[in-house]
């Protein structure tokens, strides 16, 4: 008999492990574009149960107040869908934005983390800035990278307009970027920024930097990176931490 149940408990415990319920999305990000200040955008983030038992919503997180998350709360049984829909408050929030969600469910992936990103217009803009971005390039191929190595790349900003050019943020949403700082420049002022760039996973990569600033024509300027990231070479005369001289 004792035989019997320990069966049975094995087989219950296989099946629990294999009818995991698996969240997944239409779309993780979403662009709202540009919104006037004051308005307030919703987005519903569609997902299905892909797995054989139902899905549970543990937990839905915004990154700041400005943003409310709204879920289905009954278990969603398999193939069947459900949806959290995000809303941001612009209101007092002039400029660029960029906001997180962090999903907690029983899925065979438990966290998920979704975005929106957007641009709100001021309600009462100031006068058209007289400053102006530009960059010497916005594109750079690295060419061949092995994965743990830091390639670094260069790009010089000037301001080639009449006001002083402020430089807000540099962002990418790619944790594999890093840079060496922002700041303000005169007009005719250069600075050089540095991009640093670590991949974390192999093949053809294409990561993308944007620079945010008062610009009074673009107030966001793009650089795209691409490499072709291989694996680690064993021979110790390859195997340079940081092969672009730095």
């Amino acid at each position: 008999m004792k035989k019997v149940l320990v069966a049975l408990c094995f087989l219950l415990n296989s099946h629990l492990l294999f009818a995991q319920s698996i969240i997944e999305f239409q779309k993780e990000t979403h662009d709202f574009g540009t919104i006037e200040e004051g308005k307030i955008v919703s987005y519903d983030f569609i997902f299905k149960n892909r797995g054989k038992s139902p899905l549970v919503l543990q937990s839905v997180e915004p990154s700041c107040g400005c943003t409310t998350p709204d879920y289905t709360r009954e278990p969603i049984m398999p193939g069947k869908t459900g949806k959290i829909t995000v809303s941001y408050n612009s209101q007092g929030r002039p400029n660029a934005f960029h906001k997180s969600i962090t999903v907690r469910t029983n899925s065979e992936d438990p966290v998920k983390v979704l975005y929106i990103k957007g641009f709100v217009n001021p309600k009462n803009p100031a006068p058209a800035s007289l400053a102006e971005l530009n960059l010497d390039r916005s594109e750079a191929n690295i060419g061949n990278l092995q994965l743990g190595q830091t390639a670094l790349q260069k790009f010089t900003i000037t301001n080639t307009g009449k006001g002083d050019l402020t430089i807000s943020n540099v962002r990418s949403n790619c944790n594999c970027i890093t840079h060496n700082g922002i700041r303000n420049l005169k007009p005719t002022e250069s600075f050089v920024l540095e991009i640093r760039y670590t991949p974390r996973q192999k093949g053809n990569q294409t990561e993308e930097i944007t620079i945010y600033s008062n610009d009074g024509k673009s107030p966001m300027h793009k650089i795209k990176l691409t490499a072709n990231v291989i694996e680690p070479s064993p021979l110790k005369e390859n195997a340079v931490k940081n092969p672009f001289g730095f």
